[in-house]
């Protein structure tokens, strides 16, 4: 979400961050947001989530069809940011994507004053 604003997104909508910066194994998808995991193994994922001014994000992770992780971020009076950060055993093949948790009102936000992002490593 290097260059989008998104809004008022309905539940289970899967966050699309536009620009990568590395892809390691091309795993991360950014046509629809899934990061397909090339190996078995311990990974660690982190996201941050923008909401801006009046608005709330709810958002979670999701790995192989179950939610291992969510955080919410609340603007009332100003931009507020959530990060989220899990470590989880994944096997080759797993689907990985932030998606919404509930619907949100307002934008979640990404650009060079704040970024919304998505991060994943293999541990071990």
């Amino acid at each position: 979400m290097n260059t989008n604003s998104e809004s008022n997104l309905p539940v289970r909508h899967i966050l699309r961050f536009d620009t990568v910066i590395v892809n390691e194994g091309q795993g991360y998808h950014q046509d629809d947001g899934v990061f397909t995991v090339p190996r078995t193994g311990k990974y660690i994922f982190s996201w941050t989530i923008a909401a801006e001014t009046g608005g709330f994000v709810s958002v979670e992770i999701v790995v192989d069809g179950r939610v291992v992780g969510s955080s919410f971020a609340n603007g009332p009076y100003g931009w507020d940011f959530s990060t989220g950060v899990v470590i989880v055993q994944a096997s080759a093949g797993n689907h990985v994507f932030i998606r919404m948790h509930q619907t949100g009102s307002g934008v979640i936000h990404s650009d060079a004053k704040g970024r919304s992002s998505f991060s994943g490593c293999l541990l071990f």
